[in-house]
């Protein structure tokens, strides 16, 4: 697929970018062109102060954004270059971002919204009985104190992290052999997955009410510190992907970063259809056989886009220097824990084995939520969005601990400020709101999703190989 580098506030994050430049895609804009039909409504026949959504619809791209919360109409084309959220705000350009809005921000951020406010949409229609629904549930659960943390559930996970270091660091002081080695490193992937859960429920405000205290505790200290990823970076683009989960532009360039992994994978013949190089299709048409490998080198290709994030995106000067001093500091404490406890040989192998590890560990739980699951370019209700592109693995007691709760990753994708501890308990009210829009919930065993994925992968890498055949 074909990338350009350019300005962040024109571009949507790229999981694949890379050095100083980073790698971003562009979301084109689509063209519309005035139409009549029955249903047109002349500009002469709209008061002053309304707006049309077919209106709104062509201000879709950052360089002009418009976007509907609660049908009123906003211009946050300047607003969206210094967004605290990042570059997120332009997906909802030209579309109904209501549900969306109201998922991520605080009560304060209304406020903001009076300084680009610019109309009402004329003759909006009644909110569909789905959204509706969703929405009531929302508040219901609000009200039932669902949203309401634990706190000492969370410390309970802050002490079972801290063992698992501590088990990982017993091994090798008690043992240095290449045995104790690969038992202790693989403690260590544990370790750092689980602070990675750790930082994702801060990021998502789920600890505290405290949105700094979430992001600068969990994103430098939990995140940096301990996990040794940059939570700006994974928090920009992590952002897209909640709000255009599995989501492609027209051309079927992904727009959820999570999903544009070519040149090393294409998660569907659409989006293998955008590859005209002949030697990335070659990549592709063994993706199958690629894809274990790389999920034991993802949290590499994560921490050098940790760095790059740090280096380059736009941020205030001291949260630069926080960023790449705590990135700094993770790195050195790992280093200087190998070779305080090992030679230098089983060092270099504790820590590199211990990255695999993590990776691998990671980005299964990543890959069965939404690999092989719907793609699509017609964007579609934020409810409806997030049920065909998600799934959950049916639950049991260790995977609900080793995926940090995502494994009701469909209650996370609807209520993602919903502290880990209440996913269970919503999901009965999910699936009666399902049911009664005939709405799939899909929720099945972990062996049968990664088949699913894998499945996937082995049918895009036939089509990969046929084509190099005609070629």
């Amino acid at each position: 697929m074909a990338t350009i580098t350019t300005t962040v506030t024109d571009t949507f994050w790229s999981k694949w970018g890379t050095a100083i430049n980073l790698s971003l895609v562009t979301k084109e804009s689509k063209s519309y062109e005035t139409q009549e039909t029955t249903k047109s409504i002349s500009k002469e026949s709209i008061p002053e102060g309304f707006l049309t959504r077919e209106e709104v619809a062509k201000h879709n791209n950052p360089r002009d954004c418009w976007i509907i919360i609660n049908g009123k109409v906003y211009d946050v084309t300047t607003f969206g270059k210094t967004h605290p959220g990042g570059p997120v705000i332009f997906t909802q350009a030209g579309r109904d971002g209501t549900d969306a809005f109201k998922l991520f921000h605080p009560p304060k951020a209304w406020q903001a919204l009076k300084d680009v406010y610019i109309g009402d949409v004329h003759n909006d229609e009644p909110v569909p009985e789905l959204l509706k629904d969703y929405r009531e549930l929302r508040t219901s659960l609000m009200r039932a104190q669902m949203f309401k943390t634990s706190i000492p559930y969370y410390v309970s996970k802050f002490i079972t992290v801290f063992a698992i270091l501590a088990a990982a660091l017993a091994v090798i002081n008690w043992n240095q052999s290449y045995l104790a080695v690969l038992g202790s490193s693989l403690i260590m992937g544990i370790y750092w997955q689980q602070c990675g859960w750790l930082a994702h429920d801060f990021v998502h405000n789920q600890v505290t009410d405290n949105r700094k205290f979430n992001s600068y505790f969990g994103g430098l200290f939990v995140g940096n510190v301990m996990t040794g990823f940059s939570l700006g970076w994974w928090k920009t683009k992590h952002n897209v992907h909640h709000a255009v989960t599995n989501e492609c532009d027209e051309k079927y360039n992904p727009i959820d970063p999570d999903i544009d992994t070519v040149p090393l994978l294409a998660w569907s013949k659409e989006i293998l259809d955008t590859v005209d190089d002949e030697f990335v299709r070659s990549i592709i048409s063994v993706q199958h056989w690629l894809f274990v490998p790389l999920l034991f080198l993802a949290r590499i290709s994560w921490m050098y886009s940790s760095w790059a994030h740090a280096s380059s995106f736009p941020m205030p000067r001291w949260l630069r220097v926080a960023e790449k001093t705590t990135l700094l500091i993770h790195y050195s404490s790992v280093i200087g824990a190998a070779l305080y406890f090992l030679p230098v040989p089983q060092a270099i192998c504790w820590v590199i084995l211990s990255e695999f590890f993590s990776g691998l560990f990671l980005s299964i739980v990543f890959t069965v939520s939404h690999n092989g699951m719907e793609m699509y370019t017609n964007p579609k209700d934020f409810v409806t969005a997030q049920l065909a592109s998600t799934r959950n693995i049916k639950n049991q007691f260790f995977y609900d601990w080793f995926s940090g709760g995502l494994n009701w990753q469909i209650e996370h994708h609807l209520f993602p400020t919903l502290p880990r501890h209440s996913l269970g308990k919503v999901a009965p009210h999910v699936k009666a709101l399902c049911a009664k829009h005939n709405l799939d919930y899909q929720e099945i065993s972990l062996a049968a999703a990664m088949r699913a994925a894998f499945d996937r992968l082995v049918e895009v890498a036939a089509i990969a190989r046929a084509s190099l055949k005609y070629s």
